[in-house]
């Protein structure tokens, strides 16, 4: 029994995840939209249609591997945030580009108004590998350890 109620705590807490991309917006220090042939462009783009739940041009946002191993359906079946009963915002702190690729780091600060003795806040870094591909900026993943044999889709 004790197995179910952590099977049903885990299914409640994949399930409300989805919800967090609603606040989970990566934005320039000024809120602005970036420029969409830059890596962190592509970044907030690409967070910006899974809000939408616009998972096509997610989609489109991968490398050319990423969207052979993913498809459409299973990009959409994905959960794209861990939490989500708290709100959230992503800003961008750097973007370091290297020989065809590129690495950006925004840091995720969570807002939780309910909790005992007044509102608590804390921060963790979320990094993206981005890979130019044909003239344009593309979601990768660093390592292929998360590619087991039933999970083909990243977690961005």
């Amino acid at each position: 029994m004790s197995k179910m109620w952590l099977i049903g705590g885990l299914v409640l807490v994949v399930a409300l995840a989805v919800g967090a991309v609603v606040t989970a917006l990566v934005t320039s220090r000024s809120g602005a939209d970036l420029p969409a042939d830059s890596p962190e462009g592509v970044v907030q783009r690409y967070l910006l249609a899974v809000q939408r739940e616009d998972y096509r041009e997610a989609h489109g946002y991968l490398t050319a591997d990423l969207q052979t191993r993913c498809r459409v359906e299973e990009l959409a079946g994905r959960d794209h945030w861990r939490y989500s009963e708290e709100d959230e915002e992503m800003t961008l702190e750097k973007t370091q580009t290297f020989n065809g690729s590129a690495v950006v780091t925004a840091t995720v600060t969570v807002f939780r108004p309910d909790v005992p003795f007044g509102a608590s806040e804390y921060s963790y870094d979320r990094t993206f590998n981005l890979k130019l591909e044909d003239g344009q900026w593309r979601l990768t993943v660093a390592h292929d350890y998360w590619a087991g044999p039933y999970d083909y889709c990243p977690w961005f």
